[in-house]
Order: structure tokens, then sequence, then C-alpha cells
């Protein structure tokens, strides 16, 4: 008899797991070391309860979404031009190859001295950590984009702009949404740390909470962080699955 496992299940046992080892963990280092599961799910509802917090959440994803959005405009063009043109791909790459491994963290000390504490320094800190892992996912995907579809439409006369449109487009569109989970990822770390540099918003609320002499509400913000990111890359999952069925195909999602 052949065993069948559920992925869901696994799921929920690997987290039971985890937490188990979590509450005995914390249970002999104590709150000051590594707070209980318990604990820090008593901060988060505290958390939740208060005003400051989400103020300081939703200037946090305004911020962030200003400088992710103009991220995906200028990545995914600039990626699509560098992987069907092999001058912008000269051009563009070194720069790209050189940014892609360069933190947040080293950047934000130069866009303060440049940009001072405000949005604008926030924005662009999220712009520049996002826009490079959109534009090598995009034109990773934009090289390896099949000749012939392109053949097809130029054997129907398609012009450049209808062949741009009506094939190369729907055939990124998978593509395009793995790059702006990616990067939606990045944009997110990289407006926490903004923030912690500066103490202000979520990331403020991150560096004072690392101050407290229980480490429950720490991990109440890292546990809100973690639930944000989770539910803005499953949204942008289902977004893919529901305007193009081939999206999870293509994708191995």
């Amino acid at each position: 008899m052949k065993l069948t496992y559920s992925p869901l299940l696994m799921n929920l046992a690997g987290c039971a797991l985890a937490l188990i080892a979590w509450q005995f963990g914390g249970m002999r280092l104590g709150d000051a070391l590594l707070a209980t599961p318990w604990s820090v799910a008593q901060s988060w509802l505290a958390l939740l309860r208060e005003a400051d917090f989400w103020r300081a959440l939703a200037a946090m994803l305004a911020q962030m979404m200003a400088g992710y959005l103009l991220a995906l405009a200028v990545g995914i063009a600039l990626g699509i031009m560098m992987g069907r043109s092999r001058w912008v791909l000269a051009v563009v790459k070194p720069w790209a190859s050189m940014f892609i491994v360069v933190s947040a963290a080293a950047l934000v000390p130069l866009f303060i001295l440049l940009m001072g504490r405000g949005t604008l320094m926030c924005v662009a800190i999220v712009f520049v950590a996002t826009l490079w892992y959109v534009v090598m996912t995009m034109q990773q995907a934009a090289r390896d984009l099949p000749a012939r579809l392109m053949n097809v439409g130029r054997s129907f006369g398609a012009s450049g702009v209808q062949r741009f449109r009506l094939i190369m487009l729907p055939a990124l569109f998978p593509y395009l949404l793995v790059a702006a989970r990616i990067g939606l990822t990045h944009s997110l770390r990289a407006m926490v740390t903004a923030e912690m540099f500066i103490s202000t918003g979520f990331g403020g609320l991150i560096n004072d909470a690392g101050l407290d002499l229980s480490t429950a509400p720490l991990f109440a913000l890292i546990v809100m962080l973690m639930l944000i990111s989770v539910t803005a890359t499953g949204i942008l999952r289902w977004i893919g699955r529901l305007a193009a069925p081939w999206y999870a195909s293509r994708t191995d999602h």
C-alpha cells in the first residue's frame, strides 16, 4: 500500500514541531534571550491595539510601494531591452552585476548624506535595492523567449509594436509576476533597513524593541513583517493564476 502525503499537513506538522522546539527553548532560556511563542502571541495582540503601530505601518507601506512600483516600471522595461538587445546588455549588465550584490544597509549612509532622512531617501533606497533583481529576472526571461514566437508574428506581417504587445508581453507575463514577487521581498527588506537607520516608522519600532528587556515585542514585529510578506506574495501569485491560467505551469508554482 502506497502512502500519500498532503503538502498542507506536512507544512502544518513542520510548523508545529518548530513551535514546540521554540516553546521549550524559550522556557529554558527566558524571555530576555528567547521569548516563548505564547509571550510573542500576547505581544502581537497588544501590538494590534496600538495606534502608533498602525501609523508606522501605513507610512512604511506607502513609501515602500512608491519605490517598489517605480522599480517595477523601470526594471521591467530595462530588463526586456537587455534580453533583446546585446548593446543594452553590454552597457547595463556590469552595473546590474555590481549593484545586485550590494546590501541596502551599505547604501543607506550614503543616501542619508545625499538626500537627508526623509521620504525621498527611503523611496530611493527601495528603488535601488529592488530595481536590479527585477532587471535580471526580466533579462533572463526575455533572452530565453523562443524565437519562433516572434517569427510567427513576422510571418503574419505584425509590426514591432504588435509583436511586443500581442506576443512578447503575454509570453513574459508569468516571469513579470515572478520579478514582482522577488522585488517585493527586497523592497520590504530595504524599507525596514532604511527606517532602522533613521529610527522612524516600522523599522524604528524594531530598533526600539531590540532594547526591551524581553524579546517578545521584537519577535512580534518580526512575525508581523513575515505575515505582510507572505500575504503580499500570495496575492501576487493569486493574481497570476487569475489573469493567466498558464502562470503556474510556466513558473513551476
